[in-house]
Order: structure tokens, then sequence, then C-alpha cells
């Protein structure tokens, strides 16, 4: 048996093992959508809504783009907006926090896995060395939004469905425009809740 090929075939897939967990570790948050909303409720009587204050962001062009993206929906769904007595009052809520993101570059050969000894017997493991000076991780603070969209009966004043959406926020404003229009379409997709059977 050859000792160049059997040392191959064990350490190959410990590389891979370990490339595969470099790129988790380096992957960007997702967008997450969540939507909850109270399932004893004729959402079918709702016609017309207005939006309320609630707790926007300092960015008043993002702001418009969040009204315009729920507004979409809201039409889209067959319901109007009035300026006074609406069935539905909307607000809505953002915020941005930090969260730590690790990348891991490697500058080199991993340096780990099973070796051979010196005397061509099995040398046992060589170490785990392949996360130290063969690799550099870097923190990086990634700023992570979070828009809260909640619909409240308006005649009986308590909320009647809420839209929870959470993703990264790039520095490039046409980005975040789409980030935001898809967050709530998706919260928007089942709108209104279909009834109970």
């Amino acid at each position: 048996m050859d000792v160049t090929k059997a040392n191959k075939r064990i350490i190959n897939p410990l590389r891979m093992l370990s490339i595969c967990f470099l790129l988790m570790t380096g992957t960007a948050f997702a967008q997450k959508v969540t939507v909850d909303f109270d399932k004893n409720t004729d959402f079918s009587k709702y016609k017309t809504y207005a939006f309320s204050a609630g707790t926007p962001t300092p960015e008043t062009l993002t702001n418009q783009r969040i009204e315009q993206a729920i507004e979409a929906q809201l039409v889209a769904k067959g319901l109007a907006r009035v300026a006074s007595n609406p069935d539905l009052s909307v607000v809505y809520h953002c915020a941005v926090d930090k969260r730590t993101q690790l990348n891991t570059e490697s500058i080199g050969d991993w340096g780990w896995g099973p070796g051979w000894g010196r005397y061509g017997a099995w040398g046992g493991w060589r170490g785990w060395g392949g996360f130290g000076g063969d690799a550099i991780t870097q923190v990086e603070e990634i700023p992570v939004g979070h828009l809260i969209v909640d619909i409240g009966d308006a005649a009986e004043k308590r909320y009647i469905w809420r839209g929870t959406a959470t993703d990264t926020v790039s520095s490039n404003p046409e980005k975040n425009a789409k980030t935001i229009n898809q967050a709530v379409r998706k919260m928007f997709e089942k709108f209104p809740p279909r009834e109970k059977n």
C-alpha cells in the first residue's frame, strides 16, 4: 500500500470538513420574517386603514420606503387608506443593533489531521493547529435592522396582527430598499389570515 496515497485519503476529508466549518462562521445573517395574529378575529370585516405613530428610524427616506411597502401590500389586499375613522390602525417600529460575525480566512496549509511517524508507522495526530497560525479570524460588527408591523382593530383598540422582520443593514440605500420590500412582502403573503375552519 502506498503511504502517500493513504495519507491523502485521510487528510482530504478533514480538510473539507474544516473548509465547511470556516464557510459557516463567515456566513452573513439571513433575513428572518415571522407573523402572528389573533385567530378569533374575522379579518374579512376590515375595509380601511390608517397609519398611527410608532417608532420610526432617524432616516426619513427609510421611513417613507417602509410606509410605501406596507401600503402597497394592504392596497393589494383590497384595503383603502383613509384620513379618519379607519377600521384598522397600522403602526411600525424600527430598531438597529450590532451582532458579531466571525470571518475566517485560510493563509496556508491547514496543518492538522493524522500523520505518519518518523519510522514509517502510524504516528498519531499532528495536532489541531489549523485554526491557529494557518488562518486569520476577524471579528466584525454587523448592523442588524428590526422591523415590527402591528395592526390593530381601531374601534376595539386591540392588536390583531403582528409581522416582524430581521436582516442586516447595508450602507447601500438601494439594497436596503429592496430588503424592506422583500421583508414586507413576506409578512403579508398570507394576509389576511385564513378564517378558522
